[in-house]
């Protein structure tokens, strides 16, 4: 995996930890931090097929 790679998945696990802790909380706009998390997501998926067919 290249970097840019680990950064979107990481971005990706930050995401989804702060939408599930907040919508177990209660905090508002949770379903906005959801949506940017499956949008993070799709991205992680295209750059890892990209990187893969890359090699």
């Amino acid at each position: 995996m290249t970097k840019k790679v680990k950064i979107a998945l990481a971005a990706t696990l930050q995401l989804g930890l702060i939408a599930s802790i907040g919508d177990f909380v209660g905090w508002p706009y949770m379903d906005w931090v959801l949506g940017m998390t499956i949008a993070s997501f799709i991205l992680t998926l295209i750059f890892l097929i990209y990187d893969l067919a890359k090699e």
